[in-house]
């Protein structure tokens, strides 16, 4: 009977292994500060502030929406800042806008890996809808590479430009593929992010 129980143990022991051996393993992430803008819409080039951004301590990593670390003396509401770091080995490209007084938090989150589909960008288009537009396609090449398999873009007019004087909304429009495959495209109205992702349903079942 001893004999027995034993027998069991070690069979559910071993398929236990053999389980865990199998399952998907969730990569190991690693952040990397890419660009770092602070300001309003007409700072332009000024905005680049990613020499300012340090991690003393590694990722993940806070960076501070506050005008004082950027050698603002006076506050101003209208500030946003924009942060786009990448994430490897997963070849992703994040990034997220805040207002003052908030933080971007730099981080990785791992998760099981999906098909990999290299994103290449067709068109890029930035402006207003009864205003001027204008191309930015290589901008928005330049912020996502040419190897990510997913890519956020913070639609910024210090990133950008300004294409006309009036104040209008502005909206970034991107058309993408995926391996080559046309995907619906997307876009972002200013101040926000536009998330370039080629995942499928049935990767996610």
């Amino acid at each position: 009977m001893a004999l027995g129980r034993l027998l069991v143990l070690a069979v559910v022991a071993i398929a236990t292994v053999v389980a865990c051996n199998s399952a998907p393993k969730v990569p190991v992430s690693t952040a990397a500060l890419k660009k770092a803008y602070w300001g309003v819409p007409a700072s332009g080039p000024s905005a680049d502030v990613t020499s300012q951004v340090t991690c003393p301590n590694g990722y993940p990593c806070d960076v501070f929406a506050n005008a004082a670390n950027y050698g603002q003396t006076k506050l101003d509401f209208d500030n946003r800042l924009a942060v786009i770091w990448t994430c490897q080995p997963q070849r992703f490209v994040l990034s997220e806008v805040v207002a003052t007084g908030l933080k971007v938090r730099m981080d990785c989150v791992g998760g099981l890996p999906l098909v990999p589909r290299t994103i290449s960008i067709l068109e890029a288009t930035w402006g207003s809808p009864n205003g001027q537009t204008i191309d930015v396609t290589q901008s928005v090449r330049d912020i996502c590479g040419d190897s990510s398999w997913r890519c956020q873009v913070p639609a910024m007019g210090y990133i950008f430009g300004t294409p006309d004087r009036v104040s209008r909304t502005k909206t970034l429009r991107i058309r993408f593929t995926c391996n080559g495959q046309t995907t619906p495209g997307q876009q972002a109205t200013e101040n926000s992010v536009a998330d370039l992702r080629c995942e499928r349903a049935k990767d996610l079942e």
